[in-house]
């Protein structure tokens, strides 16, 4: 019998919603996501998908802090995280499972709600670059870090300011071994949610959450290294990377190899909070397996298969 192809999907979380979208306006983000899935399907692939969540873990916490006000405890961001695995996931099973299930018969798609161990002495505690929560004005921000004054804003991609929060190295997947196995009965799998639920391992060997937001790019190589996965696409806002983005001699990348990659990387071509990620995910993806990391936006995925869109990272 034939193996089927694996394709490991990673959908950012700005994708879904841009940390203000209301329900319905994030079901209609779903079922657009679900539309890439579908053609991943038809083209007979299982598929897995690592989605990150920083646009609704930042109004998650802040959730939290509004509660305080009625006296409820607040839940950490570790726990907010936790929330929008669950949040998010039901919301694209159930967008894949009304787009796909016409299709395909007795089609199963599963959630799996997972926590990723990452290391105390990252030195991503002492460096926060992850965006999280809604985009602000300069002048929101500034607001916002006179109510928080231990919070850190940055400027981000000329689209405003977001709080940023640390963004450790995912070292171990709890629950991506178990994937193999899930694959016998589900067609999609969703797991890693917004880079998984961060914890740390103390010196007993027993593991406690702390407060981050992990890279779901990095969550996703994770993931697919440990399956062995044949495809492995990092969706983004763009068809395709450039480098000098917006400016006047921008250049648009369609095949690069491993050391033009990390060359770019050292010139600081891509920003740590947004395609540094991706491109660092794409080049371990490839030296691992020898095979190509493709980034590129959900309308193209499907040119992308047909190499004629996309930037694919290769050794």
């Amino acid at each position: 019998m034939k193996k089927k192809k694996v394709a490991v999907v990673a959908i950012g979380g700005n994708f879904l919603s841009d940390g203000k979208s209301s329900i319905n306006e994030q079901m209609k983000r779903a079922y657009k996501a679900a539309d890439l899935i579908k053609i991943l399907m038809e083209k007979d692939f299982n598929v897995v998908v690592v989605h990150g969540n920083g646009p609704q873990v930042g109004i998650a916490y802040l959730r939290q802090l509004t509660g305080q006000k009625e006296d409820i405890p607040p839940l950490n961001l570790a726990l907010c995280d936790a929330i929008t695995q669950a949040e998010i996931g039901t919301m694209l099973e159930l967008a894949i499972i009304n787009t796909i299930n016409r299709k395909i018969s007795r089609l199963e798609v599963l959630t799996i709600i997972s926590q990723v161990e990452v290391s105390a002495n990252d030195p991503a505690f002492k460096n926060p670059t992850k965006p999280i929560g809604p985009f602000y004005t300069k002048i929101e921000a500034d607001e916002m870090k006179t109510k928080f004054p231990d919070w850190t804003f940055i400027e981000d991609a000329g689209r405003g300011y977001r709080r940023v929060v640390p963004s450790p190295i995912p070292i171990k997947i709890f629950s991506a071994s178990s994937i193999p196995d899930a694959f016998k009965t589900a067609n999609v799998i969703i797991v890693g949610g917004g880079g998984g639920i961060p914890v740390i391992r103390k010196p007993d060997n027993t593991f406690e959450l702390v407060d981050a937001v992990i890279d779901k790019d990095r969550t996703a190589c994770l993931v697919a290294l440990k399956i062995k996965a044949t495809h492995f696409f990092l969706l983004t806002g763009v068809p395709h990377v450039c480098i000098n983005f917006g400016k006047a001699d921008e250049k648009s990348l369609f095949n690069i190899n491993v050391e033009e990659a990390k060359r770019y990387l050292n010139e600081n071509q891509f920003p740590p909070g947004s395609m540094g990620p991706k491109i660092e995910a794409g080049i371990e993806f490839a030296e691992e397996t020898h095979g190509s990391a493709i980034i590129t936006n959900a309308d193209s995925i499907e040119a992308a298969l047909d190499n004629k869109e996309g930037t694919r990272i290769h050794l």
